[in-house]
């Protein structure tokens, strides 16, 4: 790690001091530039373009040139231009649905709340499987820290992120096309067509994306099938513009989706000592990390199919704005994921098969008022969303004697019968509206002072149900007697008869929510510009979310600590944010700070390995769970982001976040072994739980509510100079992620940075670009992430052979060489 972290700011030193020694060559010619100011940041953070330094929040803008620049074709790539964002995924058994968190709560889908960070593209709420693609012809990406809610569609505690496509011109004819290729088979294409119409009335746009990559890189040692992420992705754009008072946008979106992806695991094989057929080891080697291998016989597939359409109206009458904001969504999600965690049986597999159907429309009207020069700007307006999701499949409950060969015989790992299984039949309907009407004022003081305030009251309403049958299936076992004496076949013979099991009419599982809630949000702003140079301001803001549930515990005791879980009560909090945001040396400097305290009463996070007495109808053991939690809790930290425009042909940019989440002293579902409220490393066995007539342990906590690290941080910076009649230029990226200890217990991931770097030529108006790349150029190896528990398969597999002995892990992806061509003309 030593040696790669010098290699890391060697590479950094050299871009640096060959910027500085081709500029002092530069510098000794009597022509030479004055330095340039640091470019203006235009953002829409409060519904409206304005200055970056004149908002008085937290905001980190990611402009479309920038992702072009840095080869950033993924969604999630993002995070490495933003700190403190982290754009993972959720847990495998979660189907690793987009987890989005920012300023130090951790989100995972699986909790069934809504995201701690909401997407919206073109001011529309998504779904972050839409978002979570691939990326093109982007305008900008904007990601708001703080709680959301009384300016735009939905709430939202820790922030939100915003993207903007670009719009149609109705003037110019453009467009561009841009090719990017890597060692590792990635593989992007993408392009876009403008076309006016009606000059300077009705214009499209044209965009299209293929893109091909190989997501995470992990293999399977019993697999032929390789990992792959493909997507394809277009888009209409229609502007129509027909007077100086109105305009409309429409935009409409299909996109499609293949994954094919491995789990990577590392450890030392099968603990054995369970079966006789299964020995330590049977099922695979010594796995480390580094390798990027799972051992299943399957992979997961995921296919998903998506439309979306958003319009945007805005009609200038009477001196007010009245603007429309709406959307449609619809998607069609089918996974199909392999159970056998751990490769416990040898050559079989059995999956889990689920489809999701949903949608969503929303509606938003507004009225604001128009010009700059107004005592008080005002917004007021009504939101209204629905979204019906549905989702069905089924997946092995637990496998029965005669699964695995004869009962009289050890378990056979390489044998498998399905007919000896009761299989789960999953129904989840899930519907949900919203109507809420919000108001927005600002009082200008001056041209130095600027107060205000907003509200939003929400009338929010779900009916949602998940049932859970016990299919049919059967049993071998023997019952004293020959088995035709009763009817049944015997497939072992020795005296094991086939009993077969009806399917349950009564669900083992059936979980129900009809409610309405009636939260009212708000926030307050104060801010004051000492001079052209320093802006401070204040701020204090309200969130809720509507509380999670844990759906998917295994209750069929009717414990009642365990029901009390089912559902949590609603999430609320308090922030306060104080910062400054200043520039120095004729606007060449930027400094921004932001400092924050959140108060969270109910806050909904996840706690994993915690182990419990699991009860599905068929079989009753101890399970180690992941449980959703709600806690009062508090998170602290701050913000800061710079940018130094050094001479006009070398850039540096980065900044620094901080945040510390922590459970307030509340009780919470905990590993504890011993019963004596304090959580341990230990493990009770069903006898102990049954002892104390209780399924969980619960202890007072001051827990982590992020498996994030306590901080990071990104630094960018850009050389270029003419040569001939073109430019050439070298650019670089670090992030930078200290030792982090939350990502999961027993494990200490260490401090890491990945830099990607980056040369080329340009021509100097833009209209092409070449350049070669290199992601993670020092190849950083690092682990990542490594869960506490064995891989633990589906329907209770371990009761036959014993633990898998690999565990679920992650690791820093791959040096990535690649090169990029780009050529635009026109409108582009």
């Amino acid at each position: 790690m030593n040696n790669t972290r010098i290699m890391m700011l060697a590479g950094v030193s050299v871009l640096t001091l060959s910027a500085g020694a081709v500029h002092a060559q530069t510098a000794a010619k009597p022509a030479a530039a004055e330095p340039e100011t640091v470019g203006e940041v235009i953002v829409t953070a409060r519904r409206q373009a304005e200055n970056l330094q004149n908002v008085p929040t937290t905001v980190s803008a990611v402009s479309g040139d920038s992702l072009k620049k840095l080869a950033i074709t993924q969604f999630q790539d993002v995070a490495a231009l933003v700190p403190g964002l982290s754009l993972g995924t959720s847990s495998v058994t979660a189907g690793r649905s987009p987890a989005p968190s920012i300023r130090g709560v951790s989100y995972d889908a699986s909790t069934q709340a809504s995201p701690t960070v909401d997407i919206y593209q073109n001011d529309v709420p998504i779904d972050g499987t839409v978002a979570f693609q691939t990326v093109y012809d982007i305008q900008a990406i904007e990601v708001l820290r703080g709680p959301q809610g009384t300016l735009r569609g939905r709430t939202a505690p820790s922030g939100a992120i915003t993207l903007t496509t670009r719009r149609a011109d109705t003037h110019d004819y453009g467009g561009y096309v841009s090719a990017q290729a890597t060692d590792h088979g990635g593989r992007n294409l993408q392009g876009a067509a403008n076309i006016p119409l009606i000059a300077d009335v009705l214009g499209v746009r044209l965009a299209g994306v293929v893109d091909e990559n190989k997501g995470d890189f992990v293999t399977s040692l019993n697999s032929a099938f390789l990992p792959v992420k493909s997507t394809r992705s277009g888009r209409i754009s229609i502007n129509f513009t027909p007077t100086e008072t109105f305009d409309a946008t429409l935009s409409y979106q299909k996109l499609n989706s293949h994954k094919r992806q491995f789990t990577q695991i590392e450890g030392n094989g099968a603990v054995g000592g369970v079966s006789a057929a299964a020995p330590a080891g049977y099922n695979g080697p010594v796995i480390t990390a580094s390798q990027r291998l799972d051992v299943d016989d399957s992979p997961r597939f995921n296919y998903t199919d998506n439309d979306f359409l958003s319009a945007q109206l805005n009609w200038e009458v009477l001196g007010q704005r009245l603007s429309y904001v709406g959307g449609y969504t619809k998607g069609d999600a089918t996974t199909v994921g392999a159970l056998d965690y751990g490769n416990v049986l040898i050559g079989r597999s059995y999956f889990q098969n689920l489809n999701t159907r949903n949608s969503q429309t929303t509606h938003e009207i507004r009225l604001s008022s128009v010009g700059s020069d107004r005592l008080i700007d005002y917004t007021v307006g009504y939101f209204y969303s629905k979204a019906p999701s549905k989702t069905g499949g089924t997946q092995i409950a637990s496998f029965l004697p005669g699964s695995f060969g004869s009962p009289g015989a050890p378990a056979n790992p390489r044998v498998l019968d399905s007919r000896f299984s009761l299989p789960t039949l999953i129904t989840v309907n899930n519907n949900a509206t919203e109507n809420s009407v919000f108001a927005n004022v600002r009082l200008h003081l001056g041209e130095a002072t600027e107060i205000s305030g907003g509200v939003r009251h929400i009338v929010s309403k779900v009916d949602n149900v998940q049932t859970v049958f016990l299919g049919a299936g059967m049993i071998s076992r023997a019952i004293g007697f020959p088995c035709s004496a009763a009817g049944f076949a015997s497939t072992y013979g020795g005296g094991f008869c086939d009993i077969p099991i009806a399917a349950g009419k009564t669900p083992v599982q059936n979980s129900s929510q009809k409610n309405t809630e009636k939260p009212t949000v708000y926030n307050l702003s104060i801010s004051h510009r000492f001079s052209d140079q320093v802006l401070s301001y204040g701020t204090f803001a309200t969130s809720w979310r509507r509380g999670a549930n844990n759906f998917a515990l295994g209750n069929a005791e009717n414990d009642p600590v365990l029901a009390s879980l089912i559902f949590l009560p609603d999430e609320k909090s308090k922030s306060f944010e104080t910062g400054i945001k200043t520039n120095w040396l004729d606007r060449r400097l930027r400094l921004n700070l932001a400092v924050f305290y959140q108060k969270y009463d109910g806050l909904l996070f996840q706690l994993g390995s915690i182990p419990y007495v699991a009860a599905n109808g068929a079989t009753t053991v101890v399970q180690n769970s992941t449980f959703n939690v709600g806690a009062d809790s508090i998170v602290k930290g701050f913000d800061f982001d710079g940018a130094f425009q050094v001479t006009p042909n070398w850039s540096i940019s980065g900044g620094i976040s901080y945040a510390d989440g922590k459970v307030d002293n509340d009780i919470v579902p905990c590993r504890d072994s011993n019963f004596d409220g304090v959580p341990d490393k230990g493990t009770p066995t069903l006898s102990d739980f049954r002892s104390r007539n209780i399924h969980v342990a619960t202890c007072k906590s001051n827990v982590s509510v992020s498996r994030d690290p306590l901080w990071s941080g990104t630094l960018q910076s850009e050389y270029w100079r003419p040569v001939g009649g073109v430019e050439a230029y070298v650019r670089g990226l670090l992030s930078y992620y200290p030792e982090n200890k939350r990502r999961n217990a027993g494990y200490t991931v260490p401090d890491y940075g990945l830099l990607n770097v980056f040369a080329g030529v340009r021509s100097p108006d833009g209209a092409w670009d070449i350049n070669i790349f290199a992601r993670n150029l020092t190849k950083t190896g690092v682990e990542t992430s490594r869960d506490v528990d064995y891989t633990t398969p589906a329907g209770a597999v371990t009761s036959f052979f014993g633990d898998s002995g690999y565990r679920w892990t992650s690791y820093a992806p791959p040096r990535e060489i690649g090169v990029s061509l780009r050529y635009a003309f026109g409108a582009r």
